[in-house]
This record gives C-alpha cells, sequence and structure tokens, in this order.
C-alpha cells in the first residue's frame, strides 16, 4: 500500500506542478478593466491610462513592464488599467473593446501583433492560432493591419485619449532569421498606422533592433522550440524561483526571455517609450 502511495504521489507532482505555474501565468491582472470599472469611485480624478495588449501587457510570461510604469507614475494623478491578455491577437483585442472605452481612458496604448506575426510565420502555426483564439479567419498580415486600423478608429470615435500605438518588439534576436524580418514588417505597418490615424508612435522596435546591433544575441535553441521553451522558462520563474533575466541570460537572449517575451531590458524599453509618452501629455 505504502507503494502504490509514493508511486502515485511522484506521478502526481509533474502535473500539481505544471497546474501552478500555469495558474501563475495565467491569472488576469488585478487593475485590468472589469476590476476597474467595478471598483471606480465617483469622486475619483485621477486620469485613466489604459495599457493594450497581448501577454507583454499581461506581465505574467516575462517582466511586466506595467509594473515598471507603476513604479514611475504620480499615483495621485493617474490610475494605471491593464488590459494586456495572453496570446491575444489583434482581433481579440477588438472584441474587448467595450470594456476598454468603459473606463474613459484619458491615454491608451497599445501593444499588439506579436502572435499576428508569429502566426504568420507558417500555416501550421496560423492553424493553431486560429484553434486556440478562435478566430473567424486564418490570421495573415492584411487582416492585421485591417484590424489595427479598425482599433485605433473606434478608440478615437469613441473616446477623447491620447493614443499610441508600438511596434512590436523583435520576434528573437537573430536578424537574418525568418521570424526577427517577419516581425520587421509587421513594425513597419505599425508605423504605418499611427501615419494614416494621426496617433502617435512609439518606435520599440528601432529602440531594440539598434540595441541588438551593439550587443548581438545568441540564442540556444531554434525558434521552433519557443513554445516547449516558453513553458520551461514559466517552471522555472515560477518552481525554481529563477528571476525572468537569468532564464534569458541562460538560454542567450539579450533582451527576451525567449524568442518572444522580454526580460528587464526589455520591458524596460518598453515601459521608458511609453513614459516619455505620458510625459508629453501633461502639457495637452
Amino acid at each position: 500500500m505504502l507503494m502504490i502511495i509514493v508511486i502515485t504521489v511522484t506521478m502526481a507532482l509533474p502535473a500539481v506542478a505544471f497546474l501552478y505555474s500555469f495558474i501563475k501565468s495565467t491569472r488576469l491582472p488585478k487593475n485590468r478593466p472589469s476590476e476597474y470599472l467595478k471598483k471606480k469611485q465617483a469622486d475619483d480624478n485621477r486620469a485613466v491610462i489604459v495599457l493594450a495588449g497581448d501577454s507583454l501587457t499581461h506581465g505574467k510570461v516575462g517582466v511586466d513592464y506595467v509594473q515598471m510604469l507603476a513604479n514611475q507614475i504620480d499615483a495621485e494623478r493617474y490610475t494605471l488599467v491593464n488590459a494586456g491578455v495572453n496570446s491575444h491577437l489583434a482581433w481579440n483585442l477588438l472584441q474587448r473593446l467595450d470594456e476598454i472605452i468603459e473606463c474613459n481612458p484619458k491615454i491608451v496604448t497599445i501593444l499588439i501583433g506579436t502572435n499576428d506575426a508569429t502566426a504568420a510565420t507558417s500555416d501550421q502555426e496560423g492553424r493553431a492560432h486560429m484553434r486556440k483564439m478562435k478566430l473567424p479567419q486564418l490570421p495573415d498580415h492584411a487582416w492585421f493591419r485591417e484590424t489595427l486600423r479598425m482599433i485605433v478608429t473606434r478608440l478615437q470615435d469613441e473616446t477623447s485619449a491620447r493614443i499610441a500605438l508600438l511596434s512590436i518588439p523583435t520576434i528573437g534576436e537573430k536578424p537574418d532569421h525568418p521570424a526577427f524580418l517577419l516581425s520587421l514588417s509587421y513594425g513597419t505597418t505599425v508605423k504605418g498606422i499611427a501615419t494614416e490615424t494621426d496617433v502617435t508612435y512609439l518606435p520599440l522596435l528601432e529602440q531594440m533592433t539598434a540595441y541588438l546591433r551593439e550587443n548581438p544575441g545568441a540564442p540556444k535553441y531554434p525558434f521552433e522550440t519557443t513554445n516547449m521553451q516558453m513553458y520551461k522558462a514559466i517552471a522555472k520563474r515560477h518552481l525554481l524561483r529563477k528571476s525572468w533575466d537569468r532564464i534569458a541570460e541562460d538560454t542567450g537572449f539579450r533582451l527576451h526571455t525567449d524568442y518572444l517575451h522580454l526580460n528587464s531590458i526589455g520591458a524596460g524599453m518598453v515601459a521608458d517609450v511609453i513614459m516619455q509618452f505620458i510625459k508629453s501629455t501633461q502639457s495637452v
């Protein structure tokens, strides 16, 4: 009987560990739009800043740039709302604009497109994203461009917010890799939409590529194993208590923790460009 118990517990431990890591990495931010709307007080006169995006904004699978911003802004003047959700593409963000608009934001920043670009790296990735995120069509570059324009236009029509689009980060750190080149192309699209809609463009991609020219990364595993390596990184963070920066260092990245998510240097770049934008709005 004791042997059976030992075997059962031994077999259950990996499942429990995975479940714990999964919960830690997918738990929605406490300051998400729905929670802000529940708790908002009528006499709260602070300006609302909504940070919209995917896992990079969600902040559980890499360094949390939203928390970096929270440590810098005047909490008596501004309140931050984290509208980032893991794995979301531009279409998913478009579907949840209602609650963002209801927050009556003064400032909205949008960092979306990494998953759109990743989905475009192969038919297999595209179909996987379509199934997982319940997309109405196979994601491609043209659809991303159209959807991002719709997001910006609706925010312009239904809020008085100052809007900023961030170019997506590089996918990985090898300048000649097809996924890296694709991220450059999607970043160019973001810049084009910002110009077309007359909103502010924040050049995250340009800052990252400039940094990598001086400090090239050397990832120790191929792009094709990103998902598996991401789950390993999550386990190392939440079970072994390794820092995201240590995980990045161990796997050869300079700005990332894997090909998609960011360490403190990469997340710091996001926080810096957004903070500069926030400061630029103070005199408006």
